[in-house]
């Protein structure tokens, strides 16, 4: 029986000489971990620990977030008054002059080239001008009539009618506009 104490005891000492070593391993890991953050604080070299480093950035990580709330609300300030002014300039466009069409035509049948034209500049509720040019051998006589509404103030031509026609209807393919016949 003395035996098996024997045993049991040298058992046990392996038992607690191995454990001492696991615990003297994994104090000299912690002290290792500590001393790497511990290095180079402020003293003799001027450096900081990584501690000091992560506090400092911790810092300005969230000063930096102080500063993109700020530049976001700046953003949508400034988005909601450009949304605001373009609103306001929008309603003024509707007097500018964008519905254009010109039709080229022949004016007489001696003269070819079709060196005569017809030209409507409309804003969006199809009140503008028309301008029209007639081409002859010895003159060029322009043109200038009111319309409102899409209708001339006075009688229009057929080439007057079909170049308001096409400046109101965006029938045109591009600016110019040839004259059917």
């Amino acid at each position: 029986m003395t035996t098996y104490v024997a045993v049991f005891g040298m058992v046990l000492g392996y038992v607690a000489l191995v454990a001492a070593y696991c615990a003297l391993r994994t104090l000299a890991k912690l002290r290792r971990a500590t001393s790497v953050l511990a290095r180079g604080s402020r003293s003799a070299s001027g450096k900081e620990s990584l501690i000091e480093a992560t506090e400092r950035h911790a810092a300005q990580t969230a000063a930096l977030a102080e500063q993109m709330t700020q530049l976001r609300d700046y953003v949508d300030t400034t988005c909601a008054q450009t949304i605001v002014a373009a609103q306001a300039e929008r309603a003024g466009v509707s007097d500018a002059l964008r519905n254009i069409a010109l039709v080229r035509y022949d004016a007489f049948a001696d003269i070819t080239g079709r060196m005569s034209f017809s030209l409507a500049l409309l804003d969006e509720r199809g009140d503008g001008v028309t301008i029209s040019a007639i081409a002859g051998r010895t003159d060029t006589r322009v043109y200038a009539k009111g319309v409102a509404a899409g209708r001339g103030e006075h009688e229009l031509s057929p080439e007057e009618s079909q170049a308001v026609a096409a400046a109101l209807h965006k029938e045109r393919t591009g600016l110019l506009k040839r004259k059917a016949g």
